[in-house]
């Protein structure tokens, strides 16, 4: 393992991982791979090991069921266990993703919260059952009140933790300098990456709310 980027959803981890892999870090593990590899029902133990106390906590042996092969992982619900990746890979240096704390907050309301808020009671996918328990273990599955908290008290875990590792605070808006003085690789002539998965979602949310205004207005026109 080289890489640990242990940022929050919606600070530019996927954009990070996309700009590692194409420095030469690669595969980048990230919350895209997680159904790909049908990884949800070792995520799920991982995450009661560690909140619930089913079962002993996981270290390099457990992770690597899940990591090995990938020289960086990034995202949820890898970005849930700090402590336990820096313990499990001392190799690794370690990315801090950051952005400001509003902009953080509005897009984890409109793409994972919106999404989690909005999904049946009843759904028993196992993306479901994963996303209930990371909304429920990082802020009591209710972002709106405890997000913010988490943000702050999430960033500071991984500071401290990090202490005495190559460790960057980085923010994608800084593009390619920093991250390639941190790793010693040259800068590419090339834009650094910016890619959204969420942005169909987010394209497909507002379509339905502008289809919501306008039949309301002609509601109210024939009033």
């Amino acid at each position: 393992m080289k890489v640990l980027v242990l940022g929050l959803p919606r600070t530019g981890t996927q954009s990070l991982a996309d700009a590692l892999a194409h420095l030469g870090i690669s595969p980048v593990y990230h919350m895209r791979d997680v159904g790909k590899n049908g990884h949800q029902g070792l995520w799920l133990q991982a995450l009661d090991a560690k909140f619930a106390g089913a079962g002993p906590a996981w270290g390099r042996a457990e992770f690597d069921e899940i990591l090995a092969g990938n020289e960086g992982v990034a995202d949820f619900p890898a970005a849930v266990f700090v402590k336990e990746l820096l313990d499990a890979y001392p190799e690794a240096a370690v990315l801090l993703t950051i952005r400001s704390e509003d902009a953080w907050y509005q897009s984890m309301m409109s793409t994972l919260w919106h999404a989690h808020s909005r999904r049946p009671a009843d759904a028993t996918s196992s993306m479901a059952a994963l996303s209930h328990k990371y909304h429920t273990y990082c802020w009591n599955n209710d972002f709106p009140a405890h997000g913010r908290q988490h943000y702050h008290k999430h960033n500071d875990l991984v500071r401290e933790s990090a202490n005495g590792r190559a460790f960057l605070e980085f923010d994608v808006k800084d593009g390619w300098a920093p991250l390639c003085a941190f790793l010693g690789i040259a800068v590419p002539d090339e834009p650094f990456p910016r890619k959204d998965d969420w942005l169909p979602y987010k394209q497909q949310v507002a379509e339905e709310q502008a289809q919501k205004q306008q039949q309301q207005q002609q509601q109210q026109q024939q009033l």
